[in-house]
Order: structure tokens, then C-alpha cells, then sequence
């Protein structure tokens, strides 16, 4: 495993980050958070939303039984589409530490924005739980890079705590169609351009374009498994897969490249895929959502391969003259 740090967390984070979205049965969770342990991960992406809280609730569960939650590194999301607002954000803060049995998250975010709402107020809400020692960091998922800017100079102009982290999709393939309504991609050259210069780290949730990198044949049957295995979500709101979301031209430019480059390092396009955000020059850390401990190792092989910058700017299609 490799660690990277955020500013304001003492503890050092995994760079691969494991997505809490999809585990239902205590015992196959279990064995799969053993083995993301055994192998050096420490981060965990949990959201009030995720299964009704059902996820929340096992981690907790969990981390209890093997008592190494001083070990972890808890993130915590709320706040999410139609409830995003400030007195949401206390509400189901308490909610969620209440299932993940612990007194505070090292990291919360917001896991949507509402631009119905000044980020001012967000802002405030969010240093008083970090004052009353409920979060110790914070960000901000699916946030605009011209609100989040916003924030941050808002909070530097108040002498407040501003966002840490932005939290959107960011795969080499760019997002073509949004996975789930008000989702933003950070595969954009002023999102990159922004988060290299101030150096602002960045969690990236379906980092490996759920599939898209994978043999054709592989790709297309995700799309139903990925339908079956959030079946928790609400009717109509299930997520699209990854032909429907990343599928363009240009995407498949990125991937042509991404097999070329693997043959030339002896590895996988997936796992080409797989280091291309976490091989950025700012704080970069890659969620993943592994299902069986197989899945687990796989994206492992991400850590092993460097990129530089050239490669990382071809595989992107951003090549420099």
C-alpha cells in the first residue's frame, strides 16, 4: 500500500480508498475489510445515504469487533440531493456517527452542492461540528470548481476552516454522461490546472470508469451487475454503466492509448487506468468499490506502476507541444 497526508489529519491516508457502498451481508464484509486491512488500507468512504445507512451500520459493527478503529481512517458523507442543506448536514452527522460507533469522522463531506443555498452558510455549519470535535477535516463531493473556489475564499476572507478536499469523479475516461443526477467530473483542465497549483487533495470515486478499461465483452456485462448490486437505491435512480456513461470518441482514444502504454509495461489497461489519478502531482486518492477480495488485489497492481508526466498527459489526451 502507499499513504499520502491531507493537511489538518494527523493520520496518513491509504491511497486507495475503499468505497462502502455495496457490502449487505455482515460476514462477506467482513472478510473483505480483514483482507483490505491485512494489506495496508485504512481508508473507508461511507455515506449517510448508502443503503438506507445499512453500510454505516456494519462498518460500525465491525471495526468494534477487531477494536481498530484508532487504526482506521473514517470518512463520512451527507447532506446528499433533496436534503442539502445546513441543518441536514448536523442531522444526519449524528445519524451516521451514531452507525459508524465513533465520536467523530476524520474526514465528512458534503455529498452534494445547492447553489440555492450561499456557501457562507455551509461553511459555518461546517466549523461549528468541526469545533464541537464531530469531524476534524472537511470537503466537499460534486462541487463546481467555481463554488468551490468560492468557499474557500470565503472562509480564508473570515477567518474560517475551508474546504480540504474535493471529492468528484476523476477517471482518465471523462465523464460523458453524468452517473447520477449533479455529478461532476474533475477530469477538466481547470479543475486539474487548479488542484495542482494550491496543491488541494482530491478523493476520486469510480476512479477506474467502473469497468470501461476492461475487455469489451467484460465492460458490457458490468452494466447489469452494477444495476443488481445497488438495487438499494431508490426506483429511477439507479445508475447508468459504464458504456452509457464514459462511452465517446475521445474515451475511446483513452483507452486505445491505456492498452498500448500496458503493453509496454507489462500490466492491464485497467490498472493503467487504475494509477492514472493516483499518479497526479497533488494529494490524490483513488476510491475504489471492490466486491470480493479478488477485486481487492487487482486494483493493488494500480500502486506498482509509475506514470510521468508526459504519459500521464498522452494517456489524457492533453499532450503538450
Amino acid at each position: 500500500m502507499q499513504y499520502d497526508n491531507i493537511n489538518g489529519l494527523e493520520k496518513s491516508i491509504s491511497k486507495l480508498i475503499m468505497g462502502n457502498d455495496n457490502q449487505t451481508n455482515y460476514d462477506e464484509a467482513a472478510k473483505l475489510w480483514d483482507h483490505w486491512v491485512e494489506v495496508g488500507g485504512n481508508a473507508f468512504d461511507n455515506a449517510h445515504i448508502y443503503g438506507g445507512g445499512s453500510m454505516e451500520t456494519l462498518l460500525g459493527k465491525w471495526h468494534k469487533s477487531r477494536n481498530n478503529l484508532n487504526d482506521l481512517v473514517i470518512i463520512a458523507k451527507g447532506a446528499h440531493t433533496p436534503n442539502c442543506n445546513p441543518q441536514s448536514i448536523t442531522m444526519q452527522l449524528s445519524e451516521s456517527l451514531d452507525r459508524l460507533k465513533c465520536e467523530s469522522a476524520d474526514i465528512y463531506i458534503m455529498h452534494r452542492d445547492n447553489i440555492e443555498i450561499p456557501v457562507s452558510e455551509f461553511i459555518d455549519v461546517l466549523n461549528e461540528e468541526k469545533q464541537k470535535g464531530r469531524i476534524k477535516i472537511f470537503g466537499a463531493s460534486n462541487w463546481t470548481l467555481q463554488r468551490f473556489q468560492e468557499a474557500s475564499e470565503w472562509a480564508k476572507k473570515n477567518n474560517k476552516f475551508g474546504f480540504s478536499i474535493l471529492n468528484n469523479n476523476l477517471a482518465l475516461c471523462k465523464m460523458i454522461k453524468p452517473l447520477w443526477s449533479g455529478c461532476v467530473s474533475s477530469n477538466d483542465q481547470k479543475i486539474l490546472e487548479y488542484l495542482d497549483s494550491t496543491n488541494t487533495a482530491h478523493l476520486s470515486w469510480s476512479s477506474q470508469g467502473r469497468g470501461y478499461f476492461l475487455p469489451d465483452e467484460i465492460t458490457k456485462k458490468i452494466e447489469d451487475q452494477i444495476t443488481k448490486d445497488e438495487s438499494w437505491r431508490k426506483p429511477g435512480d439507479h445508475s447508468s454503466g459504464p458504456l452509457s456513461c464514459f462511452d465517446s470518441e475521445d474515451n475511446r482514444e483513452r483507452k486505445k492509448r491505456a492498452k498500448s502504454l500496458a503493453i509496454k509495461k507489462n500490466t492491464t489497461a485497467q490498472n493503467i487506468a487504475g494509477a492514472w489519478p493516483i499518479n497526479l502531482n497533488f494529494p490524490s486518492f483513488a476510491l475504489i468499490g471492490p466486491r470480493k477480495i479478488e477485486e481487492i488485489d487487482s486494483s493493488l497492481n494500480n500502486l506498482k506502476i509509475n506514470l510521468n508526466d508526459q504519459e500521464i498527459a498522452w494517456l489524457n489526451l492533453m499532450e503538450k507541444n
